[in-house]
């Protein structure tokens, strides 16, 4: 079964010394589905690999991309509408673009695991066509 990737789980996976980094590769390691990246992401991630890990780590991620370590997702015209709606919704969270992505991706594609260290805001978030997401690591049995 596949899993979304959000920003915060592809970096605890890439930085050795945040503190979810063991956990979340574990869970990376053990997963047999495919790890959907929405391409939205790409430029947030790059950010923060150049700014906190340094370009080795950006050029590292952008190989394991290419080499098929996840599959980009693109956002659908409908996904932009879902992620204004929840924008809109959580406007005190406040739930930005980026997470607004993951939840309207995986929503679309019907997937309740999201790969995050994010809790605030998957957990507070009401998805469409489901009750709740599971978020990995945190939920990870």
């Amino acid at each position: 079964m596949a899993v979304v990737c959000d920003t915060g789980g592809v970096y605890a996976l890439y930085d050795a010394d945040d503190a979810h980094h063991a956990t979340v590769k574990v869970v990376v390691e053990s997963e047999p589905g495919a790890l959907l990246l929405p391409t939205i992401l790409l430029a947030e991630i790059d950010y923060l690999f150049n700014t906190r890990l340094g370009v080795d780590a950006t050029l590292d991620f952008l190989a394991s991309v290419e080499a098929g370590a996840f599959t980009l997702v693109e956002l659908m015209p409908k996904d932009l509408m879902r992620c204004r709606e929840l924008v809109h919704q959580y406007r005190d969270l406040p739930l930005g673009l980026a997470d607004a992505s993951v939840i309207a991706i995986a929503e679309r594609l019907r997937l309740q695991r999201i790969l995050t260290i994010d809790q605030r805001h998957f957990r507070t978030v009401n998805p469409s066509g489901f009750s709740h997401f599971i978020l990995l690591p945190a939920d990870f049995e």
